[in-house]
């Protein structure tokens, strides 16, 4: 019986597969037709929502609600997909292939998709049903894919009852590690703690690598960095009756290979049982052990750095509470404060510098006790703060980047005090620092180039949040309030990138190249968050120049200011020269749609006839044609083009400056389209004239007599019909004696009723 289902199950596999797409029988995977192998020998970008390889750009295709409909093969939006950096060079956006046709979703948006070896890796809604038929879409499944896509996992390497789990893939040697902290209850404690895991996806393995740990970072800007930082409480005679919580805690680093957990003497708790409950599980090396000094070592237990060895450690502090700011590039950011002392300062420690050979475990000269002591070696701070510091370096100095309320800054630090504060920005303060990047730019006369260190920020717009940049890597000098004469006021002033308008609940914009690529919510777009491409690779083929950039948000605003200025035109009696026509533009501009206005006119001819208003002027529609040909009044956009998807677009379109990459599902793109028109097109007409209006008065007429003598004729047929049966039912009734036909419905239990023949 199991093979004769084996047999069904592998039938209907095949005959999915004819259709391109199939769940391999017995074989526990997803199967299509694929792409071209890639080859690549780096990879670049992993953890956010697009990822390079050498010759490829790996991307989801615009953020889909986890409770989208994520049968495999079905989703186009949110599915992952690829274009080749020579198709993104050239603008061929729409040469965009679906890898993996599954929703790639995570509510956490520090880590998306990540390529190791031949791998795609990536978070999606579980597809599985309930007891009751209703899919666990609030469920996240942990897969992979083949690079190609010729392979999916039914299965994975992890289910997540949250939507939003803090996770990140990460690779050390060869092994991909799923890395993850939730809050949980393994051994039946009344409320849930943080526990910390790895799971190795090459055997399945998954490894709680802290039990009840009290605060935790991934690190925010590297997310293929393989380490974690967390503190855990200490308990003395943890379990026992006679538990006391200290009044310090310890910092721990741990890396995702990690498999050995620490080994604890709990011999003295009653009725111990490790299975149920271990009480105490790390697999992390002591950093910073908090313990104070302690004159009677009473204290001092199995938790605590040196403990059963022989060298004794004389501290000389008070108890240090640790708590974590932020891990950053490799560099994580500490308080420390000591019950004596009022001052809580900021620190920075580089993982390097505790696994200086970077086999994954705390160096064995570094000691908890004595590093402790010597912290302030590591100290940016005295008075700490909470503030995020992003380090860059621009001619020879090492500076600290920050957002305040006063906007962006930067500074240095000296002392234990922040010194060289400058406030590079004015106007408002950033929600994010997109990123830095150190830039080849053209000089302010274009006379050659310089590189420049910038920063992308982003601050509050009109849907979701706009694209900003400015040069980092000026004098003091070159910033407000004390801006240099004009010379400078490009390069370092915050220039806006046209008018870019992102969603700002996904993940950040991300570069290749000189390309931004971001969910967008500009105009449009707003309601669809599908991916778009804005290039700003100047006709050098570097990146722009904030010169260049202010340039060019010029070139795109008098677009609409001279879509804008029909609404001005007026005839010599005052009325308007050119009704509806601005609003038209603005549609043609957004959508790239010439034939419409074809159809709508034509439309209104047909209803209203040709001697009759259909909305626009004839000499309206041709400057809407007129428009995207770059002739006539638009003339002078004809010297600026590029082709965009093989296409001859002129800098009067939207997909001049930026545009769709990927794919937009049907559904979405008719209702976006739909949207277009109803907001900037005039109303299709209804032709709500009646097939008796539209006749004219004299086949009106004709129409009346004809029925009259129809309904003559009908009425003789059915009066000489009606005779003809009278006559006929009094002959059957001379002849039969009753024209009644009598049916016996007493019961005869002799009659089989069932028979099919005839009652004799």
């Amino acid at each position: 019986m199991r093979k004769t289902i084996t047999k069904i199950i592998c039938a209907a596999a095949a005959a999915i597969s004819v259709a391109g797409l199939a769940l391999t029988a017995g074989c526990g995977a997803y199967t299509t037709e694929g792409v071209s192998p890639d080859t690549y020998t780096t990879v670049t970008s992993n953890g956010g929502f697009a990822v390079q390889t050498d010759e490829y750009v790996y991307f989801i295709n615009g953020y889909e609600l986890n409770t989208a409909d994520n049968t495999f093969g079905k989703p186009v939006k949110g599915s992952i997909m690829r274009i080749s950096k020579t198709d993104m060079q050239n603008r061929n956006y729409a040469a965009a292939q679906t890898v993996v046709p599954v929703v790639a979703f995570s509510g956490q948006h520090e880590a998306g998709l990540y390529v190791y070896g031949d791998r795609i890796y990536y978070a999606t809604p579980s597809t599985a049903r309930n007891s009751t038929g209703v899919v666990q879409s609030s469920n996240l499944e942990f897969k992979s894919s083949t690079l190609d896509g010729k392979e999916t996992m039914s299965d994975y390497y992890f289910r997540s009852t949250s939507t939003a789990l803090d996770y990140r893939y990460v690779e050390v040697g060869e092994t991909v590690y799923l890395l993850y902290a939730q809050s949980e209850s393994l051994y039946g404690e009344e409320t849930a703690v943080t526990n910390i895991h790895s799971i190795n996806t090459a055997t399945g393995e998954d490894t709680l690598l802290a039990y009840d740990a009290a605060s935790y970072s991934f690190d925010e800007s590297d997310p293929t960095n393989p380490y974690v930082y967390y503190t855990m409480g200490v308990t003395y005679r943890l379990g026992s009756a006679n538990a006391v919580e200290e009044g310090y805690n310890q910092l721990y680093a741990v890396r995702a290979d990690a498999t050995e957990a620490k080994t604890y003497d709990f011999s003295y708790v009653e009725d111990y049982d490790a299975e149920s409950n271990p009480l105490y599980v790390n697999c992390g090396d002591l950093v910073y052990d908090g313990i104070g000094m302690d004159s009677y070592n009473m204290r001092y237990n199995q938790f605590n750095y040196g403990y059963g060895g022989d060298e004794k450690y004389a501290v000389n502090r008070t108890d240090t509470e640790y708590t974590i700011g932020r891990y950053s590039d490799g560099v994580l950011f500490f308080s420390a404060q000591s019950t004596l002392d009022s001052a809580e300062g900021l620190y920075m420690l580089e993982n390097s510098k505790v696994d200086s050979d970077g086999d994954g475990r705390v160096d064995e000269s570094w000691n908890a006790i004595t590093a402790n002591d010597a912290i302030t070696d590591y100290r940016l701070l005295i008075d700490g703060d909470d503030t995020e510091y992003n380090f860059y370096t621009a001619n020879g100095v090492t500076y600290a980047l920050f957002i305040d309320e006063s906007g962006l800054s930067r500074c240095t630090f000296e002392n234990g005090e922040r010194t060289d504060v400058v406030r590079l920005t004015d106007g408002g303060k950033p929600d994010a620092l997109i990123a830095i990047r150190e830039e080849v730019t053209a000089t302010e006369d274009g006379e050659g180039t310089v590189n420049h260190v910038y920063a992308y920020y982003s601050l509050t717009g009109g849907n979701g949040y706009t694209f900003w940049r400015i040069a980092i890597d000026g004098e003091a000098d070159n910033y407000a309030p004390n801006k240099l004469p004009v010379q400078d006021v490009y390069t370092y002033s915050e220039v806006r990138i046209l008018d870019l308008d992102a969603y700002d609940s996904w993940y950040l914009p991300e570069f290749v190249n000189n390309t931004i690529l971001f969910a967008s919510k500009t105009e449009g777009m707003s309601e669809y968050t599908y991916i778009m491409a804005c290039d700003l690779t100047s006709e050098d083929g570097d990146m722009m120049s904030n010169a260049e950039l202010n340039a060019y948000n010029e070139q795109y605003e008098a677009v609409s200011e001279k879509i804008d200025a029909y609404d001005d035109e007026t005839n010599s009696d005052g009325t308007a020269a050119y009704e509806h026509l601005s609003s038209a533009l603005t549609y043609a501009f957004y959508s790239g749609d010439e034939d419409y206005i074809n159809e709508l006119v034509q439309a209104y001819i047909d209803i209203a006839g040709e001697d009759e208003e259909y909305m626009y002027s004839k000499r309206s529609v041709e400057i809407y044609h007129e428009f995207f040909s770059a002739t006539g009044d638009w003339a002078d956009y004809a010297s600026l083009s590029r082709k965009v998807d093989g296409q001859t677009v002129y800098a009067n379109m939207q997909k001049y400056y930026y545009s769709l990459i990927g794919k937009m599902s049907e559904s979405d793109y008719d209702e976006m389209i739909d949207g277009l028109r109803s907001s900037y097109m005039q109303d299709y007409p209804v032709d709500d004239t009646t097939w008796w209006d539209s006749m004219g008065l004299g086949w009106q007429i004709v129409f009346c007599i004809a029925m009259c003598v129809a309904g003559l004729a009908v009425i003789g047929g059915v009066t000489v019909l009606v005779v003809w049966l009278v006559r006929r039912n009094k002959n059957k009734k001379v002849e039969g004696g009753s024209a009644r036909a009598y049916v016996d419905i007493t019961d005869d239990k002799n009659i089989d009723v069932y028979d099919g023949g005839e009652n004799e």
